[in-house]
């Protein structure tokens, strides 16, 4: 997926409430005209000067005019676009920069799917072809009608214990990026309700804060240590030395090991060695983002591993010219 990073540098279109053809540029706006109609939103976050996957992603798909006929049965599209070289008022700036904020922004394009209030039950990441786009619609309003499903047995429950699940059953349909910032009443709700953390929530929101301050310190540490100058053998040699790894959550010490096995790979060209890294990563903790990733990209340079031992020794070699 090609990933965009935010920049919080933002702007939006020149018109005041529409960009192109069957677009809103004005939240409120668009939230008005969905509740009158009863309909969803369609949010796309953009950078539409400067951004290849969004510009690809509103010349094939978004400005169609077939492709707007089929959304509008459902959603009201509304654009907020965070170019780089547009005009834009002040006012603009401003409220697309907190929405990007609120939605938890960081990568363009980024597609929301959310009820007439703004509240996500679907979206997507990085561009797409057309018949990519249909589907992800189609499944976000499937989610939909499962989330009120869920939501209507929340007002049946009778109990305390059958409303934590029935409200759990909520978290699980919820979109994972948007649970914090649009479904924080159903967690609350839960712990409130939930006394001995029988179903787990306590204790997992105290793992991510964990994970967070973890995550946040080991950039900061990086941060102090290195410069745009420092070749990979030193990078190496900063991140083997972060102290008590050993101590770290799982996720934490596979982050670093990522970090690990990238440097050493870059700075020893040494392939084998860099695999075992990568074994360790998959151990720690299998089930996580990078438990994952680890067994594909040992299988991708093991596949290709005399091609990148040369491109590693031709990148060493321009940089001792």
């Amino acid at each position: 997926m090609i990933r965009q990073i935010l920049p919080i540098v933002v702007a939006a279109c020149i018109a005041p409430c529409f960009a192109a053809e069957g677009w809103l540029t004005d939240m409120d706006a668009a939230k008005k005209e969905a509740a009158e109609q009863k309909k969803d939103l369609m949010i796309e976050f953009t950078g539409s000067d400067w951004c290849p996957p969004c510009m690809q992603l509103r010349a094939n798909v978004f400005s169609k005019p077939d492709f707007q006929k089929e959304a509008q049965k459902n959603f009201v599209l509304l654009e907020l676009d965070y170019p780089r070289s547009k005009e834009q008022s002040a006012e603009v700036k401003a409220a697309n920069q907190k929405l990007a904020e609120q939605y938890g922004v960081t990568g363009f394009p980024t597609v929301v799917f959310a009820d007439a209030s703004g509240k996500p039950f679907g979206g997507f990441v990085g561009g797409r072809p057309r018949e990519d786009v249909m589907k992800a619609m189609q499944d976000a309003l499937k989610n939909k009608e499962a989330l009120q499903a869920a939501e209507a047995n929340v007002a049946k429950a009778s109990t305390d214990e059958a409303k934590v699940a029935a409200l759990m059953e909520v978290l699980k349909l919820a979109p994972k990026d948007y649970v914090d910032n649009f479904y924080g009443d159903v967690k609350a709700e839960i712990k409130k309700l939930d006394k001995d953390d029988k179903s787990g929530l306590k204790a997992a929101d105290a793992h991510a804060d964990q994970l967070k301050k973890e995550q946040k310190e080991v950039q900061d540490y990086l941060a102090g240590k290195m410069t745009a100058n420092t070749t990979p053998a030193e990078a190496l040699q900063v991140v083997k030395s972060y102290p008590n790894r050993d101590k770290l959550l799982p996720e934490t010490q596979q982050e670093l090991l990522m970090m690990e096995f990238g440097t050493f790979l870059n700075s020893t060209g040494d392939v084998d060695g860099a695999v075992l890294i990568l074994d360790k990563v998959a151990e720690l903790k299998p089930g996580t983002e990078a438990g994952q990733q680890a067994p594909r990209i040992k299988a991708g340079i093991l596949a290709n591993k005399d091609r990148i031992k040369a491109q590693i020794e031709a990148a060493k070699k321009a940089q001792n010219k």
